[in-house]
């Protein structure tokens, strides 16, 4: 018997200047339950963090296409991927389409913590030694 093939999760990480336009925030909303996308923001005061997750990675691609043309200052797409593992944990823990917003990096840092993303999310955001600046 041949075991499963491992599955594979498609995922974006994008950091900018901050996220309080509740228009733009909506348009994010509408593209992820279009798109069957999952995501988490980091709203308020700078800096704006999303991440959003997907089965698919045309989904995660036309995402961050439609985040792109609301022209967010400082927009910079930190990480494209596609994470192949067992996938029980080490993901965002959202419904396809759902979108959460979270208003501290405190409270972020301890989503991700839960979710076994903590150390993916400060690597890949320059906090880590050896991340992105």
């Amino acid at each position: 018997m041949n075991p499963k093939p491992p599955l594979t999760l498609f995922r974006a990480l994008i950091k900018t200047h901050h996220m309080t336009s509740r228009r733009k925030i909506k348009a994010l909303t509408k593209s992820a339950k279009h798109n069957s996308v999952s995501v988490i923001l980091k709203t308020g005061k700078p800096p704006g963090v999303m991440i959003a997750e997907a089965a698919s990675e045309d989904a995660v691609k036309h995402w961050v296409k439609s985040v792109q043309r609301l022209r967010y200052k400082d927009y910079r797409l930190l990480r494209l991927e596609a994470v192949t593992q067992g996938l029980k944990q080490a993901q965002l823990s959202r419904t396809p389409g759902n979108v959460q917003e979270i208003s501290s990096m405190k409270d972020l840092s301890a989503y991700l913590s839960e979710c076994e993303m903590l150390t993916w999310w400060t690597e890949h955001m320059g906090f880590a030694k050896g991340g992105v600046s």
